[in-house]
């Protein structure tokens, strides 16, 4: 095992100390390379997340892709565009069927 050697203020050493007991690690060694491993584990099994912008559709476009898959039937079909129409970003565009 590699020694690392690091130095910290006097606060945040205590704090480390403190949080290491009250977490029940018997060192603030043990308690550091958790906190390491954690970390790495994070940014190594973590996709990045990426939010975009909500753009509606049209409501006869999505009609027609659920129909196309063939995986749903007339009335859910028709159930599902009239709920979008009544949603404030459908506001006054119905579907033309």
């Amino acid at each position: 095992m590699a020694t690392v050697t690091i130095s910290l203020p006097d606060q945040i050493a205590k704090k480390i100390d403190l949080e290491a007991k009250k977490q029940g690690f018997a060192t603030r060694s043990e308690f550091i390379r958790s906190l390491l491993r954690e970390k790495l584990y994070q940014e190594t099994h973590q996709e990045e997340l990426v939010l975009e912008p909500f753009v509606p559709r049209p409501l006869e476009e999505i009609e027609d892709g659920l129909r196309k898959t063939g995986l749903y039937n007339e009335k859910f079909i028709r159930s599902l565009v009239k709920g979008l129409s009544t949603s404030s970003f459908y506001a006054n565009k119905t579907s033309k069927k």
